[in-house]
């Protein structure tokens, strides 16, 4: 199938690893032209290599003069934006202890900085760009979001879907879709080679690892022309975890 993404232009934060740079290799395989985001200079450029015709813009999501100049640098250097990818986030430590007794004030606005507002400022900044010929909007939050125990991780990801439905509502009418993505347990670099990791994993419907490419291919439909009707969805992409029914 072709996606209708050739020539597209991209930006994808968090493009220096994991999710985000098996999203940005997968829409350079689709034909498009493709700017990766990363707060580590070095780690961004070994990434960029690995993606056929990549550039880089750097930048710390939580500083927003940062963010509107590498996204002012990325549509410069790209003659536009149609694609924006969001998966700058660190990751959701489980905390020390459950509940609030594990609840650290300053982890907490750490990560809705970087996660859920961080995504905000992207978007705001690429918005002009975006709708100067309509766009694609995929945030990725995570299935912390539908489960309990992590508070922190709970928040913060919820907090993305709240916010991809506002952008929904807001710039659908103006021809650019938002939609919002849940993986569950993911095979990246970080844990590959983590065999406990690997076996919680692989413990879902399908009986098997889901991998970061896996994750990767559902997005760059999400970013396609042909994913119009999606705005305001949000996808599950855990591989079934059973004994929930979500309705």
């Amino acid at each position: 199938m072709d996606l209708g993404l050739t020539g597209a232009r991209a930006l994808v934060t968090g493009g220096n690893r994991g999710i985000g740079l098996a999203v940005g290799r997968a829409l350079a395989a689709e034909g498009a032209r493709v700017a990766l985001l990363a707060r580590d200079g070095d780690r961004l450029a070994a990434a960029a290599a690995t993606v056929d015709g990549a550039v880089t813009v750097q930048a710390d999501t939580t500083d927003d003069a940062s963010v509107r100049a590498a996204v002012d640098s990325a549509a410069a250097t790209l003659g536009g934006l149609d694609v924006v990818v969001n998966a700058a986030a660190p990751r959701a430590e489980a905390p020390p202890a459950p509940g609030l007794a594990g609840l650290d004030d300053a982890d907490f606005l750490s990560q809705v900085d970087t996660k859920a507002l961080g995504y905000a400022r992207v978007v705001r900044a690429a918005a002009p760009h975006l709708l100067d010929g309509g766009g694609r909007v995929v945030n990725i939050s995570g299935m912390n979001a539908r489960s309990t125990g992590n508070i922190t991780g709970s928040v913060r990801n919820i907090a993305v879907v709240a916010l991809s439905k506002n952008l929904a509502d807001e710039l659908g009418h103006q021809g650019v879709t938002v939609t919002c993505v849940h993986p569950g347990l993911t095979v990246t670099e970080r844990n590959a080679d983590d065999p406990a990791y690997l076996e919680k994993a692989a413990q879902n419907g399908l009986a098997r690892l889901i991998t970061a490419e896996d994750v990767a291919a559902v997005v760059a439909f999400l970013c396609s022309p042909l994913a119009a009707p999606a705005n305001g969805a949000v996808v599950t992409l855990d591989g079934g975890r059973p004994g929930t029914v979500w309705a």
